[in-house]
Formats: structure tokens, sequence, C-alpha cells
């Protein structure tokens, strides 16, 4: 189980590396793809943009992009630290995750994506920069424009689900028929990934065992996690 800010690094297939570590009081995961050959770090929702950028200054890097599942303040918590230390970062999302109608709410935090996806609900497009490449798919339902991202061995969930669950569906701009259909959506494409993927939540939860693993794998994913079970 990883510490606050400590570092899962994998190299995968294509050598690009897969960084995941654990952040924050939510127990945030964020997971990065790192091409060091062109020099191209990719982290999908960084919660601490000082810890990370110095991690991977730490080895020579830097980020150059930012994919964001969704647009809950728990998860664009970086955000501006990060556009500041960063400027010429590429800041990807959801176009239905821009919601200016629902920023009066505190669980949510303003992003000004640079560069958009706009594939309409349950639809999956390929998104490649240098030798990373990721199939990102919308999946509506906890909240507007959130996506789920694969490739490179892992399924980064964001808030779809968990280890052992999904999502609350009781927020402003929650919709719970969406998040059913797009639970069945992710188990979909989970069914035809290797089970020995690894499945990585947006937030670090009890597993069925009482334990609190940073992930699982698909396989277990699938055979344990009820929101799975029951679509």
């Amino acid at each position: 189980m990883l510490g606050d800010g400590e570092f899962d690094k994998r190299i995968v297939e294509g050598d690009v590396e897969v960084w995941v570590t654990m952040m924050g009081p939510y127990l945030n995961m964020n997971t990065a793809f790192i091409d060091r050959s062109n020099d191209l770090v990719a982290i999908i929702d960084p919660f601490d943009a000082f810890a990370w950028c110095g991690e991977l200054e730490r080895q020579g890097l830097r980020p150059t992009h930012i994919l964001y599942t969704h647009t809950h303040r728990d998860h664009t918590a970086g955000y501006s630290q990060m556009v500041s230390l960063i400027p010429d970062l590429e800041v990807w999302g959801h176009e239905d995750a821009r919601v200016p109608q629902l920023l009066e709410f505190p669980v949510f935090g303003k992003v000004d994506f640079n560069r958009t996806w706009s594939q309409p609900p349950l639809l999956s497009v390929e998104w490649s920069v240098g030798n990373i490449h990721l199939t990102v798919t919308h999946t509506p339902g906890h909240a507007p424009g959130h996506v789920t991202l694969h490739g490179h061995e892992v399924f980064h969930a964001g808030d779809l689900l968990f280890t052992n669950g999904m999502g609350r569906v009781d927020l402003p701009g929650s919709d719970p028929s969406s998040q059913v259909r797009s639970i069945g959506r992710g188990k979909e494409i989970l069914k035809r990934l290797p089970n020995d993927w690894r499945m990585i939540p947006g937030h670090r939860y009890e597993w069925i065992d009482g334990s609190t693993p940073d992930w699982v794998s698909v396989g277990d994913a699938l055979e344990h996690n009820y929101a799975l079970k029951s679509v």
C-alpha cells in the first residue's frame, strides 16, 4: 500500500512508464504515463502539483499533459498550481465537464481546458501522444463529462468505479441512470482486457477483505466489485 505521495513505477510495453501514486486526505489515486524518448508526461487528475513536479524533476522530466476524469474539486486540486508551474501544459477533459452552471457548488473546481474530447456518452475515442496510447470512454453519471482511460496495462476508472463499489450519485450534476449505463459500459471494456491489468480507482477505499489496496486486478474487479456484478 502506497504512502501519501509515494510512487509505484513500472515500465510496460513500448517502453512507456506507468507511475501510480496516492495523494491527499481523500486518498486520491493518480496515474501518469511517461514516454522518456519524447519527453512526454501525461498525468491523470494530479492532486499535488509540487509533489508531482518535484518527483519528475529528479528524473529530468516535466509534465506535458493533464488528463481529467471529471472536475470535482478533489480531482482538480492540483490544477492551479500545475498550470502556474508549467504554463504550456495541454489540459484535457471532456467537453461536458465544462460546467459553469455548477461552479456555485463547492464540489466542483474550475478547469480551463485547452483541449477536449466530445464523444457522446458510452463511446470511446483513441488518444495518443508519442508512444502513449490510451482509450478514453465517456462515462457520465457520477459527474458530467466523466471519462475513464485505459491502456498500458491499466484501466484508470476515476470515480466511475472504486475497488469494490462505484462513485456516489447524490451530488449536483449526478445522474443515477447514466451511472448505471456507464458502469455497464465499463464492464464491457473490462471483460475485453487481460485479467492481470490493474484497475486504478479514483480513491483508495475498502476492498472485500477489509484492506485498502491501491488497485485491484481487472479479474478481481469483475469477480467481486458489487457495482460491476449488479449490471
